[in-house]
């Protein structure tokens, strides 16, 4: 399944003292992951608090250019001492987050990434 070129992303953020999280919907391909960047940097660079949770659960599609947000976000992250969990990858999400060994690579920076 190819995504519409500029297919819409919706990011909602909740954060918390202990736990933040950013859930997303939609596309996320290399016209979209730029929005994610932006907000996963500001929250872990503000340590708005010492974890954080990505919900892909509602995340149809993604390509590499997302993967390789995510590993930016979690590579920050273990910089300003901040945990990322990225929870809900399924189906094609999960198919390429595998491939690229995304899971392996978050644990080496001290997060995880969860396979719904």
């Amino acid at each position: 399944m190819n995504p519409p070129a500029a297919a819409p992303l919706t990011i909602d953020t909740s954060p918390g003292q202990l736990e933040s999280t950013v859930r997303v919907t939609g596309f996320l391909v290399i016209d979209t992951s730029p929005q994610l960047r932006r907000c996963l940097l500001q929250f872990i660079e503000r340590r708005v608090s010492p974890a954080l949770v990505i919900d892909l659960s509602c995340v149809s599609y993604l390509d590499t250019s997302a993967v390789a947000t995510l590993v930016e976000a979690a590579r920050a992250g273990r910089a300003h001492a901040v945990r990322l969990r990225v929870i809900g990858l399924a189906a094609g999400p999960r198919m390429l987050a595998q491939v690229t060994e995304m899971d392996r690579i978050f644990l080496t920076l001290g997060s995880a990434v969860e396979f719904a």
